[in-house]
């Protein structure tokens, strides 16, 4: 039936829902698209968590903390980018996560910082674009703080990522972001992974060999060299003794985040030093080996089973453990040639 009454219950209902929607558009929303925004939850789906985003907590100083300072007044915490992470800092971080639903710790890790960047190209206005041309500045990109991607900006984007072995494009993607808060060094570089595995005390890096004594082919000597710019080298008893390897940043950042990702207490035992058959992968900068998992050995309690299914996630082709023959006491993982 669809009498006159009806009709103007009816009415009253679009009129009641049209009111709402304009509350909703005339709101904060509506702020944030006028200025080309996009809510940070929107900008996190887009954004792919990369390898190298800093950590900044209360005590930290300098270009990074500006830029997080600029990038909280870009998300609607504003607070004075002063470069000095102090307690009204330590406030609004906290804040804004509560709105991202994570940890409200006041620590800006990867999870934080996926949320607080946004894609910035040519013609893009405001604090982000400030905290992109605080670090452009910082690393050595002659450019003005003014919170407008003009042409210069573009240039000096351009050049920065052209330095850091990425897409000279002028856009400040995820990776730029990464790059220029990390000094310019690209998540897939050799060296910067090295540092960061280095920095890791979870990962723990043999300094010896249970199979000879040469402390320059060691776990850890691998990667303190690999972490100043040198090749990682072979153990001389090994079937190609004493060579120089450059490890893959492939494998790396799988080593990496074991620990990082997925939260892995683990122990390295051989990377290219040791003694393995002739064609090993290790002899190729492209496996490890681990004896330990979360303070179990392989082979005697630990998770070896989620361990290797979780290498096989990070891209690792070849992964052996107990049940394969030699591996009944520790796993494998290599990547492809």
């Amino acid at each position: 039936m669809n009498t006159p009454s009806v009709r103007a219950r009816r009415t009253a209902v679009r009129l009641a829902a049209g009111i709402a929607a304009l509350a909703v558009l005339t709101g904060p929303a509506a702020s944030l698209a006028a200025a080309g925004v996009r809510p940070a939850a929107a900008d996190a789906a887009a954004l792919p968590a990369a390898a190298d985003w800093p950590t900044l907590k209360a005590g930290s100083k300098g270009a990074g903390v500006t830029a997080l300072q600029h990038l909280l007044t870009f998300r609607g915490r504003p607070v004075t980018a002063d470069g000095s992470f102090g307690p009204a800092t330590t406030t609004e971080v906290k804040a804004f996560q509560k709105t991202q639903r994570l940890t409200p710790d006041g620590v800006v890790g990867s999870a934080t910082w996926t949320r607080l960047v946004t894609t910035l190209r040519g013609g893009a206005k405001g604090a982000a674009v400030k905290a992109a041309q605080t670090l452009l500045k910082a690393r050595g990109q002659a450019v003005t703080v003014d919170g407008a991607f003009s042409a210069t900006t573009t240039a000096k984007v351009k050049a920065f990522q052209k330095a850091a072995g990425l897409t000279a494009d002028g856009v400040v993607g995820p990776a730029t972001w990464a790059a220029l808060l990390t000094g310019g060094k690209p998540a897939g570089d050799r060296a910067a992974l090295a540092e960061r595995i280095l920095a890791q005390k979870q990962i723990a890096l043999a300094t010896v060999h249970p199979g000879g004594r040469h402390a320059g082919s060691t776990a850890r000597q691998n990667i303190v060299d690999t972490a100043v710019g040198k090749g990682a080298l072979t153990s001389p008893w090994g079937d190609k003794p004493n060579r120089r390897v450059p490890l893959d940043p492939r494998m790396l950042s799988g080593l990496l985040k074991l620990r990082t990702q997925y939260g892995y207490r683990l122990s390295v035992s051989e990377i290219v030093g040791g003694d393995h058959s002739g064609n090993s992968r290790h002899y190729a900068g492209i496996a490890f080996d681990v004896t330990h998992i979360n303070g179990r050995h392989v082979g005697s309690g630990a998770p070896h089973k989620q361990f290797m299914a979780t290498c096989r996630k990070l891209g690792a082709q070849e992964v052996l453990g107990p049940g394969d023959p030699g591996h009944g006491r520790h796993v494998h993982c290599a990547w492809s040639r």
